[in-house]
């Protein structure tokens, strides 16, 4: 298979990847503004500013149209412009999907702390409150630009329509192989990042799933709230670890053992481009109210087309039985089905 085959797949996967994004994450929106939705108080802020920065990088892929490509020891994250632009802000559009790589990983631990938080320590909710929630989020985005340190220069392919981002581990001076340090601290800082993440992530979920087994001082709807808002972050757990923390340890251990996937290694596309339509369904699907909110709408939509198709085979029998303007035979009466 042709290394070019590869852009028209990372082009469909691209556009269907923002269009499932936008529905799943706009779906999880509405459903969290509702007066009926459980979930109250700082994580409501939580998950409302993870879908709109899951949109926002859904925009960012797109826009980027990134591609990923091996060769010898280094990997390339290339942009694909739609239009020209200047140097500077093609910088700043890499680095930004870099920083939202980056982001995600944060916020991830920061869902688990927060529920570790409200779970084994109701009393310091209040640290997640107000203006505090906001120095949080500030908090996240200082780490995101810890990715300007791996932004070295960009060069090459085509100047007017490509930039791109190359992670290089070795360079070969007079037949010598010397490590580029600049470029491993900024490969160390990205493992840091997804390390400390998982870590958060992996012991916050321990404790939480210990207290709300032994039931400390809640109610049982409380309990069964808080084992619902569990499994929906452990199911949001396990989404990224396939499709961003493995996949991507991965990729960056490639240079260093010498393993040439080349164009193969846009397979970390197409996961960057699918998983921000993936993750809020294991909020949508996992917590009760909002399963069978969902549950109601298909139902009342399934329900009106069998009644409209049930109305219309009925009006073409009368017109097909009944003699025009015969005012002795009788209409027929349909009966709604219910879902």
């Amino acid at each position: 298979m042709s290394d070019a085959v590869w852009i028209s797949i990372t082009n469909a996967t691209g556009m269907f990847g923002i269009t499932f994004s936008l529905f799943s994450n706009c779906t999880l929106l509405a459903l969290i503004l509702c007066k009926v939705s459980p979930v109250k108080g700082p994580y409501k802020s939580i998950l409302i500013f993870f879908c709109c920065f899951t949109m926002f990088y859904s925009a960012v892929e797109m826009f980027l149209r990134p591609i990923i490509h091996i060769y010898d020891d280094t990997l390339f994250v290339m942009q694909r412009k739609w239009f020209q632009m200047s140097k500077f802000a093609s910088h700043l559009t890499t680095t930004m999907y870099c920083g939202c790589y980056a982001m995600s990983f944060v916020l991830f631990a920061l869902q688990f702390l927060y529920r570790y938080i409200a779970t084994c320590m109701p009393q310091q909710v209040v640290k997640f409150q107000g203006i505090r929630f906001f120095f949080w989020i500030f908090g996240a985005f200082c780490i995101a630009l810890m990715f300007l340190n791996i932004v070295n220069q960009s060069y090459g392919l085509d100047a007017n329509f490509v930039d791109y981002v190359p992670y290089r581990y070795f360079e070969n001076d007079e037949g010598t192989r010397k490590v580029i340090m600049l470029n491993i601290i900024g490969i160390i800082q990205h493992v840091i990042i997804m390390l400390v993440s998982f870590g958060t992530l992996f012991y916050c979920a321990f404790k939480t799933y210990s207290t709300i087994s032994k039931h400390k001082g809640m109610s049982i709807k409380t309990k069964e709230l808080q084992m619902q808002l569990f499994r929906a972050l452990a199911v949001q757990a396990a989404i990224p670890m396939i499709f961003m923390y493995a996949p991507l340890l991965f990729l960056y251990a490639c240079p260093l053992i010498n393993l040439q996937l080349g164009a193969l290694a846009n397979y970390q596309t197409i996961m960057g481009q699918l998983y921000p339509g993936v993750d809020p369904f294991a909020v949508l699907f996992l917590v009760n109210v909002y399963r069978r909110t969902l549950l109601n709408i298909i139902c009342l939509r399934t329900t009106s087309l069998k009644e409209s198709s049930i109305q219309e085979n009925s009006r073409k029998y009368e017109a097909a039985v009944s003699p025009r303007g015969d005012p002795r035979r009788p209409k027929s009466s349909t009966v709604s089905p219910r879902c």
